[in-house]
């Protein structure tokens, strides 16, 4: 563990859509052709990120997809397209350099997202960033999504480490929400799903607007 001015950082919590790999326009595109299918209204690429929400069961009600039906014509569309479409995927520029700073320097880490494992097993196929990571917690492991705490309190029982002592690094306001109530450090990353104006709505202790920013922050502020 390391002594920042703030408290002993022993591990870092990592979103993965829109904080590491980046699929928001995969995303923002298969819910508005499926929109398009059923007749309802879609919407711009500013308007979905202002509707955005890590919880899934929020998003869908917030977009309009709400009958058992209609969700079932976005999972089809969803894993049709993970088929067809992984090469939109892509991690974004910098964001290697910091996990890798991090891996050097044997901080314990964690991927805890509301995506489906079968779409991290993807990332990690494409990208190989699983080494990063001694625990995932995907969407199917708890019962409650970001803003919950739940997921991040069962990553750091995993970790076996203290809230207190971790730093969640997120691009929603929710998970920025969720790691606030236990206490652990945050930085909102503002290049994700969420603008600088939702992520300054949770108050993180920090605000990253670039991957190299996110660095700078790791490296000068927390000391680490």
């Amino acid at each position: 563990m390391f002594q920042t001015r703030f408290r002993r950082v022993s591990a870092f919590l990592w979103d993965v859509d829109g904080t590491i790999v980046d699929s928001r326009e995969f995303a923002f595109d298969v819910y508005n052709d499926v929109l398009k299918q059923l007749g309802k209204r879609t919407f711009t690429s500013k308007e979905f990120r202002e509707l955005f929400s890590s919880d899934y069961q929020v998003h869908l009600k917030r977009v309009g997809i709400n009958s058992a039906n209609e969700v079932d014509l976005l999972v089809n569309a969803w894993n049709a397209r993970l088929a067809t479409d992984r090469h939109r995927f892509k991690l974004y520029n910098g964001i290697l350099n910091v996990l890798t700073y991090l891996h050097k320097r044997n901080y314990k880490m964690a991927l805890v997202s509301s995506t489906s494992r079968s779409q991290l097993e993807l990332y990690f196929e494409l990208f190989g960033i699983d080494k990063f990571f001694s625990v995932t917690i995907a969407r199917e492991d708890v019962d409650e999504q970001k803003p919950s705490a739940k997921p991040i309190l069962r990553a750091t029982w995993k970790l076996n480490v203290s809230p207190h002592g971790c730093v969640v690094i997120d691009d929603t306001e929710d998970g920025i929400t969720a790691a606030k109530k236990l206490g652990s450090l945050t930085i909102g990353a503002t290049w994700g799903f969420h603008n600088h104006r939702r992520i300054d709505n949770a108050q993180p202790d920090f605000i990253a607007e670039t991957p190299k920013e996110l660095h700078k922050i790791i490296v000068e502020k927390l000391k680490c």
